[in-house]
């Protein structure tokens, strides 16, 4: 659904950046500057000194104006500090902040067809952020396909980066992608079930028995109706799983085993139609996730490539 822009947007973002002692860029419509004013007339010399999330929050929603993108009402300060992460999803190093070199943070719009929105925000590095540009998900799909990195990232960084954008850029799509998990899932970020099931698996592999098969029954109960015969297979693909973080560098390398793969795909392809709405539901409950709602999605102005409508 493709928002228009109206003055109180532009109003709010002046009013707020007097609240912080902020000016506007010099380019700032009027209604900006009209905000910026009332807003300097209303706090006087009482501004309020802006934590990192906050400053983050106005840099973004400065630049998206200055380029008709929209940004949601769902993205506050408090949003940027949830999805915030010490170290990249990509490149893996620990993030900077204000140093202007290429491992500070930054937030990025994954599908870069949708606007600043809930579910389509990932904090990565700078480095990361460039390297991917303005690049679709086929586009980079393609690359990976042909072995080829993006300029400024390793092959494997190229194959994170592309499996972080999975679902955002997959949201409208019908069917279920079933790729290798290669990074850990970002807070916030629209994520597949695939992707889910995977880092489920990952993590049952740091609990103890006892809690590992509940969550397996759980799973094997809501899939099949052969249950001993699912949790048969569930298991093998599990023991597999840890027999590759054995000699894994980064956890998620090991869901990159082709043995495991075909396993899990197989038990997968296998849960009958009338099962899965409830499966699914359950992936997100185990992960801590939330499905992302048509009406959130709407929001994502995707008819607009993520631009205010003309």
């Amino acid at each position: 659904m493709a928002q228009e822009y109206n003055a109180e947007i532009g109003r709010a973002l002046g009013w707020d950046l007097a609240c912080y002692g902020w000016n506007p860029r010099e380019d700032a419509p009027i209604d900006v500057i009209e905000g910026h004013t009332a807003g300097n007339a209303h706090f006087g010399g009482k501004r309020k000194h802006p934590t990192r999330f906050e400053r983050k929050w106005l840099q973004l929603r400065q630049n998206a104006l200055r380029r008709g993108r929209v940004v949601h009402e769902a993205v506050t300060p408090a949003y940027i500090e949830f999805i915030d992460y010490p170290t990249c999803p990509v490149t893996l190093v620990e993030l900077t902040h204000g140093t202007g070199e290429d491992t500070d943070w930054s937030v990025d719009r994954v599908n870069n067809d949708a606007a600043y929105a809930d579910g389509n925000l990932i904090v990565m590095s700078t480095r990361a952020n460039k390297a991917k540009g303005n690049k679709s998900f086929l586009e980079l799909s393609s690359l990976v396909a042909d072995g080829e990195p993006l300029p400024g990232l390793s092959d494997r960084e190229t194959v994170r980066l592309r499996c972080l954008m999975e679902g955002p850029c997959g949201i409208a799509e019908i069917g279920e992608r079933r790729n290798v998990l290669w990074t850990r899932i970002c807070r916030g970020s629209t994520r597949t079930n695939y992707h889910n099931l995977q880092h489920i698996l990952l993590m049952a592999t740091s609990v103890d028995s006892s809690s590992r098969n509940v969550v397996f029954r759980k799973l094997v109960a809501l899939a099949h109706t052969d249950s001993r015969q699912s949790a048969n297979l569930l298991q093998v693909a599990f023991e597999k799983l840890k027999i590759r973080l054995k000699t894994a560098q980064y956890p998620y390398d090991a869901c990159g085993g082709e043995d495991f793969q075909a396993i899990l795909k197989r038990w997968v392809e296998t849960i009958p139609s009338n099962r899965k709405t409830a499966f699914e539901a359950e992936l997100e409950l185990l992960t801590g996730a939330r499905l992302i709602s048509n009406e959130t999605v709407r929001s994502w102005s995707l008819d607009t490539r993520g631009r205010y409508a003309p």
